[in-house]
């Protein structure tokens, strides 16, 4: 996926960059949910984007954005931060 088709996603948004965020976001290990690939940016992936957020040091606020978009294609290898339940 190209730099310009890392648009900045938000809870609600719908689409093929949210399906690539959401593939991306499933390859990362830990004991979070795979998400379904369904093009829908919805609760569950917010949560899972805010704690892969909270792994890397990043405030997690949920956006997908230039920042969130490194840490999908270059995930830390793993994560204490615990997944909320």
């Amino acid at each position: 996926m190209s730099s310009t088709a890392r648009p900045t996603l938000t809870l609600g948004d719908t689409g093929k960059a949210v399906r690539q965020a959401q593939c991306l976001s499933n390859v990362w290990g830990g004991q979070p949910p795979k998400l379904a690939l369904v093009g829908v940016f919805d609760s569950v992936m917010l949560k899972k984007i805010e704690w892969l957020q909270g792994c890397h040091g990043l405030p997690p606020s949920g956006v997908i954005e230039g920042r969130t978009w490194q840490v999908l294609y270059d995930p830390a290898l793993d994560c204490y931060h615990p997944y909320p339940s």
